[in-house]
């Protein structure tokens, strides 16, 4: 893949390996990079152009797809933790259904 003059999107952009994989696209001479974020106001990277992006949520993510039609490399690197660990669960089928939604927003 060729970072150099290419248009990136990160999500999950904000903060923790988002940010780092924003930051780098832009050392590595990427001509764009859109960071995405539940909320935009909370990406402080100089240097990239914030979107709101929920992840869980698939509508908002097929039309920001069509909003920037230019991009060229995608980090898809957002995900969701929601209540307790996996093993707190209280069930298996519990676990599981907690598992699906966790899993879910990152592969869908």
């Amino acid at each position: 893949m060729k970072i150099k003059d290419s248009v990136a999107l990160v999500t999950g952009a904000n903060r923790g390996l988002g940010r780092a994989f924003a930051a780098a696209l832009l050392a590595g001479g990427a001509r764009k990079v859109y960071a995405a974020a539940r909320d935009p106001g909370s990406v402080t990277l100089a240097g990239v152009t914030p979107v709101q992006l929920d992840v869980t949520n698939a509508q908002q993510a097929a039309a920001l797809a069509r909003e920037l039609g230019d991009v060229s490399l995608l980090i898809n690197n957002a995900g969701i933790l929601r209540g307790t660990g996996l093993l707190e669960a209280g069930s298996v089928e519990a676990a599981r259904a907690r598992w699906k939604r966790t899993s879910s927003a990152r592969c869908n």
